[in-house]
């Protein structure tokens, strides 16, 4: 069967894509963010941009909780339940520590901050990353992120992050020797380390919040699908080029509810895959 990657976004009132931002909560701040998103891809691309005309249609239950520690440090937390035709089941998690070491007035044109990110995200399951509907490769990955965000005095502001992921999961010697036995010269290739960016311009309000957003990934390594060549999707290369954004309102400016969506537009191992995304934010 065609190996779908579906890439998760885990959704959170002020950031477009991913679960680190460049706000934090504030010290005993908890942010709750339960989501439901509709899935679809018409294509899958492999190696050299070839595309594949395979379909897609998938469900993602979400869950984002972000908790300010201190004032410059924030504890995050992400989950993913998803619904496909066949299989279900809880996925890709992660456990994120966001901090800010620089936060200032940069002369009379607005402020800036600095914030660095790490952690681990990995699967909460023993899904099957071969089958349609699954997030990932069944990875366990630690993320390091330097976020860069200006805010302009007119409330406008611009977010670039950059980082570097670490895959820190193996090839397992079953799962090797099962590939070897319709493929005795295959040799395997360890997951590959990749890194990400992100441009995002946004505007908070006390009622309402908007963003778009562009994101890169790039793996310069791994090994790519091929039309029936079985293969270890562990060791595949995923790179994208991905864009969306967010529409956010509260009434009270403390609970409030969302719409997010996000469209991969090319990659490599990758479904061109569009995802709308609905959401509500409950704060204490």
């Amino acid at each position: 069967m065609l190996r779908i990657f579906f890439y998760c976004l885990f959704p959170c009132v002020v950031a477009a894509q991913g679960p680190l931002d460049g706000y934090l909560k504030g010290k005993g701040v908890l942010d709750l963010a339960p989501s439901f998103s509709l899935n679809t891809a018409s294509k899958f691309y492999g190696a050299g941009g070839q595309a594949y005309d395979v379909g897609y249609k998938g469900n993602l239950l979400g869950l984002f909780a972000e908790y300010g520690v201190t004032e410059r440090l924030d504890l995050v937390a992400t989950a993913a339940y998803v619904f496909t035709s066949t299989q279900s089941g809880l996925q890709d998690g992660s456990l994120l520590v966001k901090y800010r070491p620089y936060y200032g007035k940069v002369g009379q044109k607005g402020k800036l901050g600095v914030l660095l990110g790490t952690g681990a995200s990995f699967p909460l399951s023993d899904y099957k990353p071969l089958a349609t509907g699954a997030l990932g490769q069944k990875a366990l990955i630690v993320p390091t992120r330097l976020i860069v965000q200006w805010e302009t005095g007119l409330g406008v502001f611009v977010n670039l992050t950059g980082g570097h992921n670490w895959r820190l999961d193996r090839l397992q010697a079953e799962d090797i020797a099962t590939i070897q036995l319709q493929r005795p010269d295959y040799q395997p290739i360890e997951p590959q380390n990749f890194t990400t960016a992100l441009v995002k311009i946004g505007l908070p309000t006390a009622h309402y919040y908007f963003d778009a957003w562009v994101e890169w990934q790039h793996t310069a390594g791994g090994t790519d699908f091929a039309p029936g060549v079985v293969d270890l999707p562990q060791s595949y290369g995923v790179s994208y080029t991905q864009t969306g954004g967010t529409i956010y309102f509260s009434d009270t400016g403390k609970n409030g509810f969302y719409l997010s969506g996000g469209y991969i537009l090319r990659g490599r191992n990758t479904s061109q895959t569009f995802r709308a995304t609905v959401g509500m934010v409950l704060k204490w």
